[in-house]
């Protein structure tokens, strides 16, 4: 009888078989893990996030490390645990694939409760750099954003992120330049390939939005098809061998979204919004006393009968017996309407109570309302404040993950775990 060989039947009978061996690849470990109880992330509320718990509790982008293993309540098995990384920190594993919401005992809540990490992707983050200043001023920036961006100082010689450095975690889990000599080699997370700081970016938004740049104008002309002679009055045959459609065809329609608006760009989505936001206090009239000239963040200031605006002094004066008085001050700037808590008025010195103001949205106005003077005399007041936050000289096409205050444009990362 035929012998197959190398086989003995009383071998096969003992010991056990060896293919479980692979579980995954590397780029995104197939590992089911929990957040830490020592994770130090601030959660946020995300509006866009599942319906029923848009609570984050790790963000898309923020560097993790791994902190050993934890119970986990809801299986009763203890697992590897993660939390934002710190300054600096050894332990890291990579970079958070997705927003980790939430969990809740025994409650239905989405699934994207657990972290998936990935660990060799070449991943773009906004970039937070700050011209002359330390890198906590633009770490303070970064952190306002919320989700994964990377950090970098100007104040420095050579502290500048650039491309070709490699990067470790800074304190709220963002990426920083490596130090070599003051980091472990081990903190290491990745490396920069590209730093792309020209805003606004060229293509679709700013062929739509009729930027100019000439040099993509000649590379678009050179590589385009013959031109079209011109559209007939019948509407037809301008492209008898091309796109039916005519040049920015469709900017009617893009535009439609920018009626009544004075920012090029989607609102709120790629009109840099964001990005533009301050919070600015001044005077309605600065300069020198008797020779005060409007402020440069004021249009005009209008009031009502019997209430008087010097601008000279920056003097409100309430003739005798005016009953309603009010000034209207027109800004520049588009008001910022996610932030109108934060306005306040300061008025000869003392700030006007939130009923004796109004904020017209409509008309970019702040309205304020002195009191009433039933007196025989005027009544003056010394000094007119405004706090209000606004929207400064906003850049169309900046990508929605670009659009914050302090981002300059941003990294590609090649992760290295």
């Amino acid at each position: 009888m035929a012998q197959f060989p190398n086989l003995d039947r009383k071998l096969t009978q003992r010991g056990k078989s060896h293919t479980n061996l692979v579980i995954s690849e590397g780029m995104a470990p197939a590992e089911e893990m929990i957040i830490s109880r020592t994770n130090g992330a601030e959660s946020f509320i995300y509006e866009y996030g599942p319906e029923g718990n848009q609570t984050v509790v790790l963000a898309k982008g923020k560097i993790v490390e791994v902190v050993g293993s934890e119970y986990d309540a809801e299986t009763g098995f203890y697992k590897t645990a993660v939390r934002q990384a710190e300054d600096a920190s050894e332990t890291v594993t990579g970079v958070n694939h997705h927003n980790v919401y939430s969990r809740r005992r025994d409650g239905m809540v989405s699934t994207l409760t657990t972290p998936t990490v990935i660990t060799r992707n070449y991943i773009e983050v906004p970039l937070f750099e700050t011209t002359g200043a330390t890198l906590a001023d633009a770490q303070v920036l970064a952190e306002a954003m919320k989700f994964g961006a990377a950090v970098s100082e100007t104040s420095v010689a050579n502290a500048a992120l650039q491309a070709g450095d490699r990067v470790v975690s800074d304190r709220a889990g963002n990426f920083r330049k490596y130090v070599k000599g003051t980091d472990a080699p081990e903190a290491i997370v990745g490396q920069v390939w590209a730093k792309e700081t020209e805003l606004p970016p060229a293509g679709f938004l700013q062929y739509y939005s009729d930027l100019v740049n000439p040099e993509m104008e000649a590379y678009l002309k050179m590589i385009s098809r013959n031109p079209s002679p011109g559209l007939p009055a019948t509407g037809e045959g301008a492209f008898p061998y091309g796109a039916p459609y005519t040049n920015k065809g469709w900017k009617p329609e893009f535009e439609k979204l920018l009626a009544g608006a004075k920012m090029a760009g989607i609102p709120f989505l790629t009109d840099g919004f964001f990005r533009a936001q301050e919070m600015r206090t001044f005077g309605v009239a600065t300069g020198t006393a008797g020779s005060m000239t409007l402020d440069t963040n004021v249009e005009v200031v209008r009031t009502t009968e019997g209430t008087v605006f010097d601008v000279a002094n920056n003097k409100v004066t309430v003739k005798a017996g005016v009953k309603n008085p009010a000034l209207f001050i027109k800004l520049k700037h588009k008001i910022d309407t996610t932030k109108l808590a934060n306005v306040e008025i300061t008025l000869g010195g003392t700030k006007v109570n939130a009923d004796d103001f109004n904020i017209d949205i409509q008309n970019n106005t702040i309205v304020v309302y002195p009191a009433i003077n039933d007196t025989n005399a005027d009544v003056n007041y010394a000094g007119l404040t405004v706090t209000v936050p606004l929207v400064v000289d906003p850049i169309a096409g900046i990508p929605t993950a670009w659009d914050h205050k302090g981002a300059v444009g941003a990294v590609r990362i090649l992760l290295q775990k």
